[in-house]
């Protein structure tokens, strides 16, 4: 499927789940994001920020960059703000992931059993897979997308005018594993492994960056009122919006 087609897809999808969250029942699932939230953010934010405002320092003193120093040194300190921002806010990207697995991968089930009628028993065994195999896909992810964001870095750093490319295109990396760890949910209840999940994915490519980038426009909503939105929000609309896509994917009837 074309890149844009599936991207709206997954984008609209995400905000079809709007009425199933409310009219079957499935509002709670708005409400345990917030309650994990609110504990990672008072024990990771704080000593993000600390670190993020330490590293700053550190890089500008090896790169004897200045206030200053003119167009190139303001253009260096943006990039390491940029950088910094975008290293931050995907370690607490992941970290919410990986906490949420569970309810998620439960979410996405009861998401399915309402849109197609299926019933899925409930078996802590398959259930600790889910989770264990969620928190696997995640931390690879991490790991895949951290190394893209550190190559992207040194990259801006040594030669400015790439930031052009390569700030968009890290905001599309990071929509495409978030939606990637939601689809593959849906892919684990299927018995697809991880092999296949891949595969399936990354032929759906724009689906998983649509999916992602609602997630993402919900987790970036300013002031703290924003952040409680979108923690209640983001995730939920992304897990059923991924869902939906899944079924489309498969064609599955809804």
């Amino acid at each position: 499927m074309n890149f844009f087609t599936g991207f709206f897809k997954g984008f609209g999808n995400c905000f079809k789940a709007f009425e199933l969250i409310f009219n079957k029942g499935l509002w709670p699932f708005l409400l345990y994001p917030l309650a994990i939230w609110l504990i990672t953010w008072v024990l990771t934010l704080f000593g993000i920020t600390l670190l993020a405002t330490y590293l700053t320092g550190l890089i500008k003193d090896l790169f004897h960059i200045e206030d200053s120093s003119g167009f190139f040194g303001a253009i260096i300190a943006i990039l390491i703000k940029i950088s910094l921002f975008l290293i931050s806010g995907t370690f607490s990207r992941y970290i919410l992931l990986i906490v949420l697995s569970p309810l998620f991968a439960l979410l996405s089930e009861k998401a399915e059993e309402n849109l197609t009628g299926a019933n899925f028993p409930f078996s802590f065994r398959q259930l600790s897979k889910d989770i264990l195999r969620g928190i696997l896909i995640t931390l690879r992810n991490l790991g895949i997308e951290f190394g893209i964001i550190i190559i992207c870095t040194i990259l801006s750093f040594f030669f400015a005018p790439v930031a052009i490319i390569t700030i968009p295109f890290l905001l599309f990396v990071s929509w495409y594993f978030t939606g990637f760890t939601m689809l593959d949910y849906s892919a684990e209840r299927h018995k697809l492994k991880a092999g296949e999940s891949t595969d399936l994915i990354r032929l759906n490519k724009g689906y998983a960056c649509g999916i992602g980038c609602v997630y993402w426009l919900f987790m970036i909503l300013p002031f703290f009122i924003g952040d409680i939105i979108g923690v209640m929000f983001g995730p939920a609309l992304a897990v059923v919006g991924a869902t939906i896509s899944f079924l489309e994917i498969k064609n599955i009837k809804a």
